[in-house]
């Protein structure tokens, strides 16, 4: 027992001995004390950090990049605040380690300048928030999610599913594209080529058709096609949308190009290919294989205009006929150009309708104009619940209304489900305001229907005192005048 006594004693003068260092005395159990003190705030500070990130911010309605930022603020404040206040409550005067702090110091700024950046361009990043976790970056070639921000380095993880430890200053000292910077919202850019002699008109209605059914692009802005310029040996066009996931660019491009490829394909539309110039060097000796080419070709044309030609004319449905061939059968846009139609197609939208859900209601006012591409329609009395006609695809309705201001004479109701081509109020009227001349030629089709006009004077707001049966193109003009600000 005096043996044990012995070794026990000896331990405790070895802890408790004071050792000196310049002028500090320390003994071994107070560094044994303060080593697990800083264990105890690193480990404290960690579990408080989580639950301050991944609790409390939450239910204060914080985004995850925000969360992310206070937490690592708060975990590395209390870990050099345990670092300041541990030292002294133990006793050791810190200002006597000045001297030595200092020349330490210069030794490690020499041997780790690398480690000294990256610590304060993390510090950067944390109070700065270029970048926060969870926003979507491209960085040179890598393109990824931020997962964790720490103050060395950086957590990207890429559309592979691959995680890459990137140095914080190479976020701070390189040029970064933030995707998800204040907001998701991102425009994309796909460039499309088309053959010479392609209608820029029909081109841009399929590039339009393509993207409205993308469901991952947003309705708002609205997708815009640009000719963009002339190529050697293609047109060149450019479709424009916007969507909220940056993160899925390339499956979007991806996905739109085969929709584009798809309608080119049913619009007979084609895309180029290079263009190569063919030298023979000895034509003469193929004079003669032309010859007989050509022989047999002329016997198969004789052949073929002896024989009685039965066939029938192709009879193309409306689904058949492109956006410009439906809006001019609408009698206002009949003598509209090429270019004026092509305005009105880019400056619509396309909106989807499911069985049984109103377009509009009996009543309602007209500010718009539909065009049904697919799917029908059925137009009812409401007030005297009665079934007044059924509309299919290539129909259309609601012009009336539009361009006179007029309330909806009836309701109109989706029989399945069914889109529809539709301008807008907003949109007729900028488009009028770049075309003012048009509005002379639908006022002159209007006045064509005068005694509608007069019979529906009440829907129409008129007193008495008008004189719309005298001089109902003048008045036409006038009422689009007010109603459209042109």
């Amino acid at each position: 027992m005096k043996i044990i006594e012995n070794i026990l004693q000896f331990l405790s003068r070895v802890f408790t001995q004071p050792i000196f260092l310049g002028g500090i005395s320390i003994s071994l159990s107070s560094i044994f004390t303060i080593l697990v003190a800083f264990f105890a705030v690193v480990i404290s500070s960690r579990y408080l950090s989580n639950w301050l990130r991944d609790h409390l911010l939450i239910r204060l309605g914080f985004q995850e990049g925000t969360r992310e930022a206070i937490a690592t603020i708060f975990r590395y404040f209390t870990i050099t605040l345990g670092f300041i206040i541990i030292p002294q409550a133990a006793g050791l005067d810190l200002s006597s380690l000045a001297f030595l702090a200092g020349g330490l110091g210069i030794g490690i700024g020499f041997g780790f300048q690398g480690l000294a950046q990256n610590f304060v361009s993390g510090l950067i990043l944390v109070f700065e928030q270029p970048i926060r976790v969870g926003d979507y970056i491209e960085l040179g070639d890598l393109e990824g999610t931020i997962r964790k921000i720490s103050i060395r380095s950086t957590i990207v993880l890429t559309n592979d599913g691959i995680s890459i430890i990137v140095p914080n200053s190479d976020l701070v000292n390189n040029r970064i594209i933030n995707w998800s910077y204040e907001n998701m919202n991102s425009r994309i850019h796909i460039p499309v080529r088309v053959a010479y002699g392609s209608d820029p008109v029909l081109v841009t209605e399929a590039i339009l058709a393509a993207a409205q059914k993308e469901s991952r692009i947003l309705s708002f802005p609205p997708p815009q096609v640009w000719l963009s310029n002339f190529g050697e040996d293609s047109i060149n066009f450019e479709l424009l949308v916007w969507i909220d996931k940056p993160r899925f660019r390339l499956p979007i491009q991806s996905s739109l190009n085969f929709i584009i490829h798809h309608e080119f394909y049913f619009k007979n539309i084609r895309i180029p290919v290079s263009q190569r110039d063919l030298w023979l060097r000895n034509p003469e000796d193929l004079k003669s294989v032309f010859e007989s080419i050509n022989f047999n070709r002329s016997k198969q044309e004789n052949e073929k205009s002896t024989r009685i030609n039965l066939s029938k004319e192709p009879v193309y449905s409306p689904q058949d006929l492109s956006l410009r061939d439906l809006l001019k059968k609408v009698v206002y846009f009949e003598n509209f150009s090429n270019l004026e139609i092509l305005s009105l197609i880019e400056k619509g939208y396309r909106q989807t309708y499911y069985s049984e859900q109103f377009i509009f209601h009996e009543g309602d006012p007209g500010d718009a104009f539909h065009i049904i591409l697919s799917g029908s329609v059925e137009i009812i009395a409401e007030k005297a619940n009665k079934h007044i006609r059924d509309l299919y695809a290539g129909d259309f309705f609601g012009e009336l209304s539009l361009l006179m201001g007029i309330r909806r004479s009836a309701g109109v109701r989706a029989k399945e489900k069914t889109i529809v081509f539709v301008v807008s109020r907003n949109i007729f009227q900028n488009f009028l305001s770049s075309y003012p001349q048009l509005a002379n030629q639908i006022a002159e089709k209007l006045a064509e229907r005068k005694q509608e006009f007069i019979e529906r004077k009440k829907e129409l707001g008129l007193s008495d005192d008008e004189d719309l049966e005298n001089n109902p193109l003048v008045w036409i003009r006038k009422r689009m005048k007010t109603l459209f600000n042109i």
